[in-house]
């Protein structure tokens, strides 16, 4: 199956737990990013945030094959986190590195 980046958006908190154990699960590089979400869903939104109209999140990616994806939302959703996360997949249509 072809790759695809996975990417997991969650709690500021919970990004370096995240990334660690996807580290740890797939084996290969993990991104962990900042990211302030604005928007209407604040379902995932501590009170704080609500009043803000903002959200202070974590964005952890990876590139992984796309039989993996189920198994990698699993382990997340085994983690003691501290709220939900969301998770999207793109295929990758490239990638490589320059030296």
């Amino acid at each position: 199956m072809p790759d695809v980046m996975l990417t997991f958006y969650c709690a500021a908190a919970d990004g370096g737990m995240i990334a660690q154990a996807m580290r740890d699960v797939a084996g290969g590089i993990v991104h962990l990013r900042p990211e302030t979400v604005f928007g209407r869903d604040f379902s995932d939104a501590c009170t704080a945030e609500q009043v803000a109209g903002q959200l202070d999140r974590a964005a952890v990616a990876l590139i992984v094959p796309g039989d993996a994806v189920d198994g990698l939302v699993a382990s997340v959703a085994a983690l003691q986190r501290s709220g939900p996360v969301r998770w999207q997949v793109m295929p990758v249509l490239a990638a490589g590195r320059v030296a």
